[in-house]
């Protein structure tokens, strides 16, 4: 992902923690709403119950009628179990006329006050409770003590057994120390879920889109790789179409003069030979951008760097340049074609060979690791710049000035055609290593070799 695209993904990121936050807060209102009506609905249920038990047993349905309590010892006992109500702080009775028959508050006996939807509710048979945080908005809110954490307010409708009529409503005012620890502590319990849920939710989403774009920007990178290859496989099939023709009419001279048995300055098997290794080269640029895997070919790894060697210790050693080899016998046989193995590792050490200076030795060894062979190829040059460490080995990336940045990133594609891997390790001023590591072929069921010893190509 390009660094135009990351502040939309920081944006994304920050838009998402502000969703998730709305969405935690919003959930947690409503679930805290909820849980608090319920509460309050329940609580207002159960002393419905009493009240309304009370009045059957004492019989009160006849004083709410006649509207007096005089002479009325039931109701007066009905009122004395009401007034012993756990956390009571008012007690209003209400006759159906909406006038106040009686109340804890004796100054508010007898009066009638104006609109007042609950109290009309609750004259309809409907139960009804809340909390309210604001005694001072009603009219019989009047002479009440002010409460720091609000009170609950319930209208309780007292109906005639017989008929189901309501003859009266009881409103009690209510501090209920038990329930309002109930609701806060629900509260506090809502809220945090919310937040730790919210918080999860960002977390996975963050991991998601984290994971998405470390995704795009490798498949960025593979599609700018793969258009270099592929306009690298364009100008090599055209290369080679150019050059096929030419190599056909050498090699029938150099049959005709074998043949015909005439003296050449060059050897007729001279001729043949460089031309079957032109022709080898040409092959392998025509095949190699193919996808296929078949026909990879078989290579012994320590021939082939026998034949390294041997291309490159000549000209290094009059260079100045020591030049290091070590591998054991027994490094076995890889799924690549000789020349194609002769070329990664020609690329390797040519890329060495300029990276050092004379002095600095260039050193190539070889180990068996389990089922894999580690070749690797080190020199004591400069090392890579830091901030080309990023691109070094794609496509037409080169810090040489008549370079074409194919080397590596051939070697590599071929590395990786037979099950392997080529990477570099370098630091400034501390010289690269190129490591190239391939699966061994298996020693059972061995197959015919697909080409005799490989041949260095020219670098």
């Amino acid at each position: 992902m390009t660094a135009r695209h990351r502040p939309l993904t920081r944006q994304f990121l920050l838009l998402g923690a502000v969703g998730m936050a709305l969405l935690a807060a919003a959930l947690a209102q409503v679930l805290t709403g909820f849980m608090q009506s319920r509460l309050l609905a329940r609580d207002a249920a159960l002393s419905q119950d009493f009240v309304q038990s009370v009045a059957d047993t004492q019989h009160v349905v006849p004083t709410f009628r006649r509207g007096s309590l005089e002479g009325d010892a039931g109701f007066q006992e009905f009122l004395a179990h009401i007034s012993a109500m756990p956390d009571v702080l008012r007690i209003n009775v209400y006759t159906p006329e909406r006038r106040v028959l009686w109340s804890s508050r004796p100054e508010l006996t007898g009066r009638q006050f104006g609109a007042n939807h609950e109290l009309d509710e609750a004259l309809s048979g409907q139960l009804v409770a809340h909390w309210a945080e604001d005694h001072h908005n009603k009219a019989e809110h009047l002479l009440l003590a002010p409460s720091r954490s609000g009170f609950v307010e319930n209208y309780i409708p007292v109906k005639d057994k017989a008929g189901g009529q309501v003859v009266g409503v009881i409103e009690l005012y209510r501090q209920p120390t038990a329930l309002t620890q109930t609701i806060a502590e629900g509260e506090r319990r809502l809220w945090l879920g919310a937040a730790l849920g919210g918080t999860l939710l960002f977390g996975l989403l963050s991991l998601f889109v984290l994971r998405i774009e470390r995704d795009l920007r490798a498949q960025q990178a593979r599609l700018v790789d793969a258009e270099a290859l592929a306009m690298m496989g364009e100008i090599a099939a055209s290369v080679a179409h150019s050059i096929r023709n030419p190599l056909s009419s050498i090699r029938s001279s150099a049959e005709l003069q074998l043949a015909l048995g005439s003296d050449a300055p060059m050897a007729p098997q001279t001729i043949m030979r460089e031309a079957d290794r032109i022709e080898a080269l040409v092959r392998a640029l025509l095949t190699y951008g193919s996808e296929h895997t078949t026909s990879l070919g078989r290579c012994d790894v320590a021939t082939a760097l026998e034949a390294t060697e041997a291309r490159f210790a000549t000209d290094l050693k009059s260079q100045g340049k020591p030049f290091v080899c070590e591998w054991p016998d027994d490094l076995g046989e890889v799924n690549l074609d000789p020349v194609l193995m002769a070329q990664v590792l020609a690329s390797l050490m040519s890329n060495a060979a300029e990276a050092s200076s004379p002095g600095q030795t260039i050193t190539l060894y070889a180990r068996r690791q389990g089922a894999q062979v580690r070749i690797v190829v080190a020199d004591q040059g400069s090392g890579i710049a830091s901030h080309h460490q990023a691109q070094a080995g794609r496509p037409f990336f080169t810090t040489k000035p008549q370079g074409l940045g194919m080397g590596l990133p051939l070697a590599r594609r071929a590395a990786e055609r037979a099950g392997g891997t080529l990477h570099l390790e370098s630091a400034p001023g501390a010289g690269c290593s190129a490591i190239l590591t391939l699966p061994v072929r298996p020693a059972q069921n061995p197959e015919p070799s697909a080409s005799a010893t490989p041949l260095a190509p020219t670098p």
